[in-house]
């Protein structure tokens, strides 16, 4: 009996060992998981250092306001008018690395438990978003997403979007909808509620294009006051790439988003729990044969 008891003390450790091991091995897989989520604030990433900064020399962003270089810009994107709660988007953020350079952690979503995301692919930002509850409401003007982009050079550049996916909770796209931008340098805003231009690149369209359509007025069909010309980006053709491969997390979950760490806790518990019970049967049995 006190060797049966023995073996068995001796599986539990060799299984702790390896539960930490695993846990260990898929935090540094995840990339590096943000568990600050939606409570970050861009905002938070723009340097008070304007050590760098050159007057003299200006980025003109979106033909809508000149930055001087060295100056670090926020991005806000916005949605309103929204005709149902949002289930799931797939959205790509676009920027002109030559002349801008993104602040890495910025990325900000006020309005979303968790959004998976890859901020590591220079010039674009892809992310994407799915839940079954807590659906955000955008009823009422409210940031979408939000970015700080550091300004490198002198010259022209722009920061698009387009959206592969935008739907609310019956799985039909939005029809009803309104987004616009603002920028702000310095706590100062110098764009605001601005139309923000859709990313128009023959590539974008052609490898992003889902079901949803980008529409230059950035609004929907059934709110729109362009009716008799509202001018489409791109065209349906079906052929969107994933290519988002990090999590950010909002604080402890408090707003209910399904982390990763319950995904764990659901596949390998059981898992777990199993050889738990497969070892002491069979520690069981080798000790009624050995008797």
């Amino acid at each position: 009996m006190k060797q049966t008891g023995i073996k068995l003390s001796s599986f539990c450790f060799a299984l702790a060992i390896l539960l930490c091991s695993f846990v260990t091995a898929y935090a540094e897989d995840s990339s590096g998981v943000d568990t600050t989520g939606a409570d970050t604030k861009a905002e938070d990433s723009t340097s008070d250092d304007n050590s760098d900064v050159d007057s003299s020399k200006t980025l003109e962003i979106n033909d809508d306001a000149e930055i001087a270089v060295g100056q670090t810009v926020t991005y806000n994107l916005y949605l309103s008018d929204a005709d149902d709660e949002i289930m799931g988007f797939e959205l790509r953020l676009f920027y002109d690395s030559d002349y801008l350079e993104y602040q890495q952690k910025s990325l900000n979503f006020e309005k979303f438990d968790f959004v998976i995301y890859n901020e590591n692919i220079e010039g674009k930002i892809p992310m994407n978003f799915s839940s079954l509850s807590s659906l955000p409401s955008f009823k009422e003007k409210a940031q979408f997403v939000s970015a700080s982009f550091k300004v490198k050079k002198e010259g022209s550049a722009g920061i698009t979007y387009f959206f592969t996916e935008l739907y609310g909770e019956d799985l039909e796209y939005l029809k009803k909808y309104k987004f616009t931008y603002d920028m702000i340098v310095d706590g100062e805003k110098i764009v605001d509620n601005a139309t923000p231009p859709v990313n128009e690149d023959e590539n974008t369209i052609e490898n992003n294009q889902g079901d949803f359509i980008n529409y230059e007025d950035g609004m929907g069909d059934e709110n729109t006051p362009n009716k008799g010309d509202h001018k489409m980006v791109g065209s349906i053709v079906n052929k969107s790439v994933v290519e988002v491969t990090r999590n950010i997390l909002s604080t402890e979950d408090e707003k209910g988003g399904f982390s990763s760490k319950w995904l764990f806790l659901l596949i390998g518990a059981p898992l777990i729990i199993g050889a738990v019970v497969a070892a002491i049967i069979i520690v069981n049995i080798r000790g009624k044969n050995e008797s």
